[in-house]
């Protein structure tokens, strides 16, 4: 793993930022102009200006950089929500045994922020905060921000222009709430643009995602307002019931071919695994699609020559030897190529998010429409990934035993959970704990995502830890259990050394203290 000074990117960054506000004009951005090859910062337009800001501000989504990727969804999201281990030890350090490093704790707040903001407030000066390329860029920041908000718990958001990241803090309620105004003030911005019939948009070059269909940056916009209005249904049930009907109304992301991508060529997960050896999948991932027989499994790993099966690893184990959890012959890899996109976000989501929302009552349709809701979701990830489902939607069967062939430890999860609605007397709780079990194998590799599902509801379960050493790290102690573990991240020391009132300030906000095991709001139990 290559890591480098965050200071010196981050100056470099703001340095480059600075120098691109100074010499860049701030009306009539969507003029073209012909220029030479090879052009000088004066010879591009205003289009080409703001236009090669956004690949940077889509990247925020779903790191594709190598370093960005390993240390913010491999590291992270990815370990906390059940997909992949990292295989290095580090020095003894690792997020999965919960002894991370200082600055590995606050390199995804600090790297997010700055790469996001750096890019955005260019863009809000030069639209003066109007029009269809602002609204783009804020649904952008909604999905960006939404991921450190879910990290570390309250965040500079509201005020984020006046002082950069040296300023006051929202706590998570108003921060969602911000965020869904926004993503309803970029909806009804590019619908009125849309109405205009519009030709091709000057910037459509640089969106990478829908190649400058907006029509489906409102799609995308609409399932961000239905993923975090089930997030936080539980406590702010009304204000939640409301936006949910609102986004689903207004139409979601429900077919694959709205499904939203980053592309890569030097794919982060192919990269880690099979050219640095840091990276495996997750031992409670095989176990489910091992006890399911689920036909995605060849397409989500890659199947370990000794005993001709899909084997994952451990999270947390202590110095872990990296020639043998690393090896292809024993453990199975993420099964990308060097060029698999990047997923932002899927129509499997949608449905199982309404699934989630029907069985709870904070939509129509109840038990019924839930089932009906959970197995379009399920069949809708089959069709993703190209695979038949057979009789899957039936399946019995409850996760694998799991074996470490390394250690002869075995486990499993606690009561096992089967795919098929129809389990005799299953209660809501199981029909819940198995809409976001096939919600969680949908979304691969959104490690986020499912590590917010895993804190919110319990479900999937996940296996502890092996080894449990947060007394010796800087994360406080962590309860490692299959229902706890790390519950967020602590504020960066940056943020103490530099806006030390701000960030007091959103500890008290917290209901708790700066550690791994305080909930974020909207865990909390109502």
């Amino acid at each position: 793993m290559k890591l480098y000074n965050q200071r010196t990117i981050r100056k470099a960054i703001m340095l480059f930022f600075t120098a691109l506000l100074i010499t860049s004009c701030t009306d009539n951005f969507e003029d073209l102009n012909l220029h030479p090859s090879n052009p000088s910062e004066n010879d591009l337009t205003n289009s080409e200006r703001i236009g090669s800001l956004f690949p940077t501000l889509i990247s925020t989504m779903h790191y594709a950089q190598e370093n960005r990727n390993q240390m913010v969804e491999q590291m992270v999201g990815n370990q906390y929500g059940g997909y992949m281990v990292t295989t290095n030890s580090w020095q003894g350090t690792n997020f999965g045994t919960f002894n991370p490093a200082k600055d590995w704790v606050d390199y995804p707040f600090n790297t997010i922020m700055v790469d996001f903001n750096s890019n955005y407030l260019f863009v809000k000066e030069v639209t003066q905060s109007t029009g269809y390329i602002y609204a783009w860029a804020n649904i952008l920041r909604v999905a960006t921000m939404l991921r450190v908000t879910d990290m570390y718990g309250p965040i500079p958001y509201s005020k984020i222009s006046e002082g950069g990241l040296t300023t006051g803090y929202d706590n998570v309620q108003d921060v969602y709430h911000n965020l869904i105004a926004d993503l309803d003030n970029s909806i009804t911005s590019l619908t009125s643009y849309l109405a205009e019939k519009p030709t091709q948009s000057p910037l459509a070059e640089y969106d990478v995602v829908f190649n400058g269909d907006f029509g489906k940056w409102i799609r995308f916009a609409n399932s961000l307002k239905l993923r975090m209005a089930v997030r936080i249904a539980q406590v702010d049930t009304e204000y939640a019931k409301t936006v949910m009907q609102q986004a689903i109304d207004a139409g979601p992301i429900e077919v694959n071919t709205d499904n939203a991508f980053i592309p890569t060529q030097d794919n982060p997960y192919y990269k880690s695994s099979h050219s640095w050896g840091d990276l495996a999948v997750s031992a409670v991932l095989s176990a489910y699609m091992n006890g399911f027989e689920d036909p995605r499994r060849e397409v989500y790993m890659t199947l370990a020559t000794y005993g001709e099966k899909y084997r994952g690893v451990r999270m947390g184990i202590e110095n872990i030897y990296k020639p043998w959890y690393s090896a292809t012959a024993y453990f199975s890899k993420p099964a990308f190529a060097s060029d698999s996109p990047l997923l932002v976000y899927c129509a499997a989501e949608t449905a199982f998010l309404k699934a989630e929302a029907a069985l709870r009552g904070w939509i129509p349709g109840g038990d019924e429409q839930a089932r009906s809701f959970y197995e379009e979701g399920i069949t809708l990830s089959m069709e993703q990934h190209g695979v038949t489902a057979g009789d899957f939607i039936q399946s019995t069967t409850p996760p694998e035993v799991y074996k470490d062939i390394a250690t002869n430890i075995s486990i499993s999860v606690n009561t096992p959970v089967t795919v098929s609605w129809d389990d005799a007397g299953a209660s809501e709780n199981t029909k819940l704990e198995k809409i976001i079990t096939q919600k969680w194998l949908a979304n691969y590799p959104l490690g986020f995502e499912s590590w917010c599902d895993h804190r919110r509801t319990g479900f999937p379960q996940f296996f502890p830890a092996q080894d449990n050493l947060s007394s010796s790290g800087f994360i406080g102690d962590v309860t490692n259990s299959s229902s706890r573990m790390v519950r967020r991240l602590p504020f960066p020391q940056s943020q103490y050394q530099g806006n030390n009132t701000n960030v007091q300030e959103a500890v008290q906000m917290l209901g708790g203290d700066d550690v791994a095991n305080t909930d974020i709001w909207w865990a909390q139990k109502p």
